[in-house]
């Protein structure tokens, strides 16, 4: 897991050192680096299945994201967020921290208009707890997503995207046997682009 997030920690920071400097050479080229920083909140789903159970809840949550743009098509983007809870019954799920790495590809259609597909992976701390009794485990899975921004001013856009953080990452016996857990987002963005 802490490899993981060193190496976009270092790939973040590698681009983002000379992203002032190369701004300043060429704003004209191709292959300039633009970084961003943003918040997004939506909706979050939820879902812990084992052999004896499952449940599915969608609850509020939100991120903080920081990235890089690396000319028209590329990005790096690092996210640290957290949801509330959702109870069914006398269990409840809760994800206490997530944090993503992932790659982006996008692809500019109107000058104010951008899509994008998001692909990496998330660590998360994954909580249930029923009738008082908590277990808790963290861990990393496979994310992906996409989404759009519409540019409002040069420096600021409004976006919204869908990302499926967690697919069947496999918990452990204190989770029931055969536990999986899914996790997805469905969120609005808003962000600053330096």
């Amino acid at each position: 897991m802490r490899k993981y997030i060193y190496v976009a920690l270092a790939v973040l920071g590698l681009a983002v050192i000379p992203a002032k400097s190369a701004m300043a050479q060429d704003s004209g080229s191709n292959f300039d680096i633009r970084p961003y920083m943003g918040v997004g909140i939506g909706g979050f789903g939820l879902e812990l299945k084992n052999d004896a159970s499952s449940q599915k809840n969608t609850v509020f949550g939100g991120y903080g994201k920081a990235g890089i743009d690396i000319g028209d098509y590329l990005g790096a983007e690092l996210r640290f967020g957290s949801t509330s809870s959702g109870t069914t019954g006398s269990t409840k799920l809760s994800e206490s921290y997530f944090i993503s790495y992932l790659a982006k590809l996008q692809y500019q259609g109107a000058s104010d208009f951008n899509i994008y597909t998001l692909f990496g992976g998330t660590t998360a701390k994954f909580k249930r707890t029923v009738a008082g009794v908590e277990s808790s485990k963290s861990k990393t899975g496979f994310s992906y997503g996409f989404g759009a921004e519409y540019y409002l001013q040069d420096n600021l856009s409004l976006g919204g995207e869908w990302m499926q953080y967690w697919t069947n990452v496999k918990l452990g016996t204190a989770f029931g046997t055969n536990a999986k857990a899914k996790m997805w987002g469905a969120t609005g963005t808003l962000t600053y682009h330096f």
